[in-house]
């Protein structure tokens, strides 16, 4: 007679997933956060922040070196640390997810004593909201360059018309406007030359949209 297998637990369904389940080794390594040393779980931000954006700079290698070496963290198990924790964030941040949601998932996905979950959560949501916001401005910033060009900076200078070809003693103040914008993976940059009104028209407009 042969033995029924048992079957593996489900795993979780989550808010910041879209309510699909996470991948099966998030939660272990969620959990890793409290094997870090004191110092290195309250000052995660440090590392985690400056890891959020995608892709991840080149120059944040350097600086999580430097955090594990003044925490005396290994390098790979930090990795898997802020692995899982940024892709949570990143998740919840994407779905506009509140505090309170964020912190049912993460209670939900490493479920453990009361304290460890209460210190998970205290050492995430101590910056989530400064993330989830970094987050949404770079999720704008590329729905805006998916479709066209992206105004990116704004430089000027005043100049003042003495004569042309066209005439003498124009003695006219213009002002001069370098637009930086970005189209797809390019930086671009476009000069204009405006007069005076043609500012005044601008703000005007400004004001309007800004109501």
């Amino acid at each position: 007679m042969s033995t029924p297998t048992r079957e593996a637990p489900a795993l979780p369904r989550l808010r910041c997933l879209g309510g699909a389940p996470p991948p099966p080794e998030l939660a272990v390594d969620l959990r890793r956060l409290l094997e870090l040393p004191a110092g290195a779980r309250q000052r995660l931000w440090e590392a985690l922040g400056p890891s959020l954006a995608e892709p991840v700079p080149a120059a944040v290698e350097r600086l999580l070196d430097e955090f594990c070496r003044r925490h005396e963290v290994e390098s790979e198990a930090l990795a898997r640390v802020l692995k899982a924790c940024r892709f949570l964030v990143r998740e919840a941040s994407q779905r506009d997810l509140d505090r309170a949601a964020f912190a049912t998932d993460l209670a939900t996905l490493a479920p453990a004593s009361v304290e460890e979950d209460e210190q998970i959560q205290t050492i995430l949501l101590a910056g989530y909201e400064k993330a989830k916001a970094v987050v949404r401005r770079e999720i704008l910033r590329g729905a805006l360059l998916d479709h066209g060009k992206l105004l990116a900076g704004v430089d000027w200078r005043i100049d003042t018309i003495n004569a042309s070809s066209r005439g003498a003693k124009i003695e006219a103040p213009v002002v001069v406007l370098t637009l930086s914008y970005q189209e797809g993976g390019r930086s671009e940059r476009i000069t204009l030359h405006a007069t005076p009104e043609m500012l005044r028209e601008l703000q005007r407009a400004c004001a309007q949209i800004l109501g």
